[in-house]
């Protein structure tokens, strides 16, 4: 279990860079954190099923899918917020 949790977080910890270099990921991301828990969480699966059907990379979907979990998003939050990438 430990092996498939690194490349996890590794995949998370680039999707947040992405995010504060990505303008259009930025807004993205504003949206969802705009939204309800529920709202965020339906946008989230659907968008890790689009990209799954797409075949986008298991390990960005997987880190995409983490922040369907509340306490994950919000730390994600937190994080780009102090890198000054995320508004509030």
């Amino acid at each position: 279990m430990a092996n498939d949790i690194n490349p996890t977080l590794d995949s998370l910890a680039a999707m947040i860079q992405a995010v504060a270099q990505d303008r259009e990921l930025r807004q993205w991301f504003s949206g969802l954190a705009a939204q309800s828990a529920v709202g965020r969480r339906n946008e989230i699966y659907a968008m890790t099923a689009r990209m799954t059907q797409q075949g986008e990379d298991a390990g960005i979907v997987a880190s995409l899918f983490l922040l369907a979990d509340a306490k994950i998003f919000d730390a994600v939050c937190r994080a780009l917020r102090e890198d000054g990438c995320l508004d509030g």
